[in-house]
């Protein structure tokens, strides 16, 4: 996978700019995930199945981070892996289609917050 402007290769799975070592690259790892799954930190995660859980990386630390962004459905379950979400101690569903949700750590009052 790749993205493209104008038919160039500008950002490719290596996280590099095409014909190059340097410049734009990538912060995060993407996987499309048709099931549940455990993610870690810098993890993109497309979910291509409705329904499924996605759990957040066990013993974060301030600062990891990771994105989640569901299909065209609105069941996308994120587990909290027993660390707060927005400083409650609860799952999330993620109830709108294609709506990017970035998580990030920190501390284990407040747990993953939303950006």
């Amino acid at each position: 996978m790749a993205i493209q402007i104008s038919g160039a290769n500008i950002i490719t799975n290596n996280k590099t700019i095409a014909g190059g070592t340097t410049g734009l690259q990538s912060q995060y790892d993407a996987i499309n995930v048709g099931g549940t799954q455990t993610i870690v930190n810098r993890d993109l995660i497309y979910v291509t199945t409705n329904s499924q859980t996605i759990t957040l990386p066990a013993s974060p630390t301030a600062g990891n981070e990771v994105i989640i962004v569901p299909g065209n459905f609105t069941g996308t379950i994120v587990g909290r892996n027993a660390q707060n979400i927005m400083g409650l101690a609860e799952n999330m569903t993620i109830d709108r289609a294609y709506a990017a949700v970035r998580f990030i750590f920190v501390d284990a009052t407040r747990g993953w917050v939303i950006s």
